[in-house]
């Protein structure tokens, strides 16, 4: 049979991707579970923490899936960070602890290195100290782990925030454009009807 021409436009790759709506949903969603974040170290247990903590991964991941539309890393980024979201919601110790002991040996680590490159290339007493409040911080988290995940929770609150609201913002630069492609209307001859492209589609494969 013979291959068909098929236009392939930017109005037909918009019609690809998620309705501009269900990003906007989805964004919102991953904003409030930031927000959440943010809040949980005044109010709640660390048991919370980690049913929070695997919301926020779940809906990031189906931000992924969402914003990505049908392509395989995002489908497989979005699986994958909804299985870690699901296992942290199921094993909420595990989770809180291993937090814990990510973020103090993360900080020791850091402080470590930092003062060994410090003494090595600067060799002043004042270049070591940033790198020794590090290394502190880490012991510190290790011994008192409410401090540890109170931290996290903030920083990543405030990423997942980010995120949230950079979802939003993609969701609403889509609308704008589909609202702007509704109002020139049809593609006229000799046009804008220049830039679309014509992909060739062998109906036997």
């Amino acid at each position: 049979m013979i291959p068909q021409p098929v236009p392939f436009t930017a109005a037909s790759a918009r019609r690809r991707s998620a309705p501009w709506w269900a990003l906007t949903a989805v964004g919102a969603l991953v904003a409030l579970s930031g927000i959440a974040l943010l809040v949980w170290p005044f109010v709640a247990a660390s048991s919370l923490l980690a049913l929070l903590f695997g919301a926020a991964l779940m809906l990031t991941g189906l931000a992924l899936v969402v914003r990505g539309g049908a392509s395989g890393p995002a489908v497989i980024g979005g699986v994958l960070l909804g299985l870690a979201g699901l296992a942290a919601m199921a094993f909420p110790a595990l989770t809180t602890g291993a937090i814990v002991a990510f973020a103090g040996v993360s900080l020791i680590g850091a402080g470590a290195i930092w003062i060994a490159v410090a003494a090595r290339l600067v060799g002043s007493l004042r270049a070591v100290v940033p790198g020794a409040v590090l290394l502190l911080g880490g012991v510190v988290a290790l011994i008192w782990p409410q401090i540890a995940l109170s931290i996290v929770a903030v920083v990543a609150g405030l990423v997942i925030v980010l995120i949230g609201a950079s979802i939003v913002w993609a969701a609403q630069r889509l609308r704008r454009a589909a609202a702007g492609g509704a109002a020139r209307g049809p593609v006229r001859p000799g046009g804008a009807a220049a830039s679309e492209t014509i992909i060739i589609v062998d109906p036997e494969r």
